[in-house]
């Protein structure tokens, strides 16, 4: 692959980009999307009302280095010791999957009888009554599924929503008078921390997002308002290489982790270069993560798989 020619008026247009008024526009409309939906849901399910939720925006949203091809991403968390234990509990499926596994099949026999008596029972059984919410069994899945149909309910038809384990995506040009993406994850929350539940046997994955938010404000303080622009110039730089955005906890990381007196200057097109060249002779894989400073940014999953293609940006420059 070719090298990109950087230039400074290549530079300069990158950090000019203003998306201020559309941020701003766009979170209010996700904001009272939301909230309609969760009003109607709160008439089904207790677990959910507009106290006990809280939307937080994660991405180049919450460090201000939006980009044009940047989507709208953000955390509901939802404040209920029940719901995170109903949550924690069905992420033990796939740890017991092998087991459950071979007892069925020495028992296949046994069990196509009882499935035929219990197929006649179960039908029987549904002309009679109907399924209730039971709060003992009723988990972040769910909740997802029944946010899925209230969001179904109040957009147009030409909105498209769709789940995965619990994130849900949406794309609506006629009710968000655009075609960004938005994505919204289910998670669990406290005054500490947010808690991603996901169906592999990895469980849940807890996120301090206190601590990034601090270390981006300390090196924010000592930097100034270049290392937003350094982080927008690497997010599109990133995303015309590679085809998508960075991780932001990964960027992060890496960002503050180059000295603050690198970033200083009028010149954001000289000091973009002189970080550039100071990663360009370190070792980025050993840089501790902002979400985790005890973990460094290859070993913890918050920062995702960033590593090959964040160097392919610094090779090609």
């Amino acid at each position: 692959m070719a090298k990109i020619k950087i230039t400074k008026e290549l530079i300069n247009s990158i950090v000019r980009q203003d998306h201020k008024k559309y941020i701003n526009k766009l979170n209010k409309k996700v904001n009272q999307v939301l909230a309609t939906s969760i009003n109607l849901l709160s008439n089904k399910v207790s677990y959910i009302n507009l106290k006990n939720v809280v939307l937080q925006p994660m991405n180049e949203i919450l460090n201000g280095s939006f980009v044009d091809n940047s989507k709208f991403i953000y955390f509901l968390g939802i404040d209920n010791a029940q719901l995170e234990l109903n949550s924690t509990k069905s992420t033990n499926f796939w740890r017991n999957f092998k087991e459950r596994l071979k007892f069925a099949w020495e028992n296949r026999k046994t069990f196509k009888k009882k499935k035929r008596r219990q197929r006649r029972r179960r039908k029987e059984e549904q002309k009679m009554t109907t399924i209730n919410f039971d709060p003992s069994k009723y988990n972040m899945y769910a909740l997802s599924e029944d946010l899925q149909n209230s969001l179904c309910s109040i957009l147009t038809e030409s909105t498209i929503i769709s789940l995965k384990d619990c994130k849900l995506s949406i794309i609506g040009r006629e009710d968000f008078e655009c075609n960004t993406e938005i994505v919204i994850y289910l998670v669990s929350n406290n005054s500490e921390s947010f808690k991603f539940y996901s169906s592999n046997k990895k469980g849940f994955t807890e996120i301090n997002l206190n601590s990034r938010i601090d270390k981006f404000n300390e090196k924010l303080q000592e930097t100034g308002e270049n290392l937003i622009k350094i982080m927008k110039i690497f997010n599109t730089l990133y995303y015309n290489v590679n085809g998508k955005m960075p991780n932001q906890v990964y960027l992060e990381s890496v960002l503050y982790f180059v000295p603050s007196q690198l970033y200083q200057g009028d010149d954001i097109y000289k000091a973009f270069l002189k970080v550039v060249n100071y990663l360009k002779l370190k070792s980025i894989r050993n840089i501790n993560s902002v979400n985790d400073m005890s973990k460094n940014i290859n070993n913890d999953v918050i920062c995702g798989n960033c590593g090959l293609e964040f160097n392919k940006v610094l090779n090609l420059l």
